[in-house]
């Protein structure tokens, strides 16, 4: 026997399908119960952060002074991220800000470990030992947390995890279809994206599995282009270049992998592969080494869809760098150095390659020294390609007295956070400046050689407005006072093994 409260429960799945009458109804029995006037009623409401605010606001300015400060709450709430208020009844989840990658598991689990899956008792494509040739068992499988392929599923939370860490939200319904499509998604007809078990026995039988690859299902390759746009999930995770990316060494091993004496690897990690490896790329391959070049769009396609479905198999053993194959390219280390500042772990050696980044767009020079933060400006508005006159120079490492330069994780705990510290002053933080996954791209390309704005004008701005933010607040913070008759400042230059040289000098002036 079960014990009843005698409260009554009414659920919105989303306030925004809702007629103005019925927020009318809706809003003063909410009112009462979030304010603790009528605790017989609870409420479970879901809704865009924009539109319950929107709805609340507009009620509000109907009643009184009371229901406005309780819509001013809930304002304020969102704004900083509470869940919860001493004054209300009322716990405010933002779903936004939750971690995706964490709720895509266990949406995923919840998918391929369904008890209805017993259905499928019976089936003539699924043999006693378990084993199948039916294209959407063999899709679940994959997703297993417990088959030999769960490399697919932790890539996929790695992506997840970098989308948040790039500010790109992805809601539960974009998970779900998410998950749904990389187990049913079929490219076969137009119109007709998703797997029946009829179709997945037509499959089957012919064994027809490059039209039903979860790898490319992934980027809502069974869906028409257009059809794919209006998928906030698919358009997100396609910005990752995965497939299109080309990468010297993936697609030597690809295309002249299977004719080289040595073939450990590619068998490895392609002909293995009896569904969506070999068997389904290698018609393509011959003919385009045999000079077909009629067909040379399908080539390209096939050669796209096994760079993904490298991407998602690769384990961390083979020596080959899957996050080669993205847009984003330090991927790899971006999620290492995410997992090193929560543990707490030595971390340095990537701090090294960040502060390298930051000096060499700081200064426009190609210094190499990456335990010494230089802020150099160039006179005028400080934006200047060139910046030789030093302000300041700040440690890496913590210090007694000098400001210094510190990496710590973001309040959303997937993004590194750069901090400048006055230790003279409680540990201050003079400065802060958030790394998105593209900005820390961009400083480890920078760190490796890249011109400063080649690979993104957008974050070389944003740095250029952070050091002039820095130097501002440092001047009014320990800057020294002009002497009379005379300017002190600093040169800065680089030698020949990369090395900044700090050279300083007077200006006399004239009263």
């Amino acid at each position: 026997m079960g014990n009843f409260s005698n409260k009554t429960l009414t659920i919105v799945k989303d306030l925004s399908e809702l007629t103005q009458q019925e927020k009318d109804t809706l809003l003063p029995n909410l009112a009462l119960s979030v304010t603790g006037q009528n605790t017989d009623n609870v409420f479970l409401v879901a809704a865009n952060d924009g539109q319950l605010l929107a709805t609340w606001r507009d009620w509000s300015d109907t009643q009184d002074k009371e229901a406005h400060s309780v819509f001013k709450l809930i304002e304020s709430m969102l704004v900083e991220d509470r869940t919860q208020d001493d004054t209300l009844i009322l716990d405010l989840h933002n779903l936004s800000r939750l971690d995706a990658s964490k709720h895509f598991q266990e949406l995923i689990e919840q998918i391929v470990e369904h008890p209805q899956w017993s259905q499928c008792e019976g089936c003539e494509l699924l043999n006693e030992d378990g084993s199948t040739t039916c294209p959407i068992r063999i899709n679940r499988e994959r997703l297993r947390a417990k088959s030999d392929h769960s490399m697919f599923r932790q890539r996929l939370g790695a992506l997840l995890q970098l989308c948040r860490a790039n500010r790109m939200h992805l809601p539960i319904r974009d998970l779900l279809l998410l998950g749904i499509n990389i187990i049913l998604g079929d490219r076969l007809q137009p119109g007709q994206p998703l797997l029946t078990c009829r179709k997945a026995k037509n499959r089957a039988r012919k064994s027809d599995y490059r039209l039903t690859n979860p790898f490319a299902n992934v980027f809502g390759a069974n869906l028409p282009e257009r059809q794919r746009q209006q998928y906030h999930v698919f358009t997100t995770l396609e910005a990752f270049g995965i497939g299109r990316e080309t990468d010297n060494a993936f697609d030597n091993l690809l295309i002249y992998g299977p004719y080289e004496e040595e073939t450990t690897l590619y068998n490895r990690v392609v002909a293995n592969d009896q569904e969506y490896g070999a068997t389904a790329y290698k018609p393509y391959l011959s003919d385009y080494l045999e000079g077909e070049r009629e067909n040379i769009d399908e080539f390209m396609r096939a050669l796209s869809r096994q760079r993904q479905r490298l991407f998602f198999t690769l384990s961390d053993e083979i020596s080959l760098n899957p996050w080669r194959l993205t847009v984003y390219q330090s991927s790899g280390v971006f999620l290492k150095f995410i997992a090193g500042l929560s543990a707490g772990d030595d971390v340095s050696c990537t701090i090294e390659i960040l502060v390298r980044g930051l000096n060499r767009t700081f200064c426009g020079m190609m210094i190499d020294d990456g335990t010494t933060l230089y802020l150099a400006s160039s006179g005028g508005n400080g934006r200047g390609r060139i910046a030789s006159l030093l302000n300041y120079e700040l440690q890496t490492g913590e210090t007694r007295r000098d400001p210094y330069v510190a990496f710590r994780l973001a309040k959303d705990g997937s993004t590194p956070r750069l901090l400048i510290i006055d230790p003279a002053d409680d540990d201050k933080v003079v400065d802060s400046l958030d790394l998105q996954l593209i900005h820390f791209e961009y400083l480890t390309r920078v760190a490796h050689g890249s011109l400063p704005a080649s690979f993104s004008r957008q974050c070389h701005e944003d740095f250029l407005d952070f050091k002039l933010r820095v130097i501002k607040r440092l001047d009014t913070l320990i800057g020294e006072p002009p002497s009379s008759g005379e300017i002190s400042l600093q040169a800065l230059t680089v030698d020949e093994r990369g090395r900044a040289q700090p050279d300083k000098f007077r200006i006399r002036v004239s009263a």
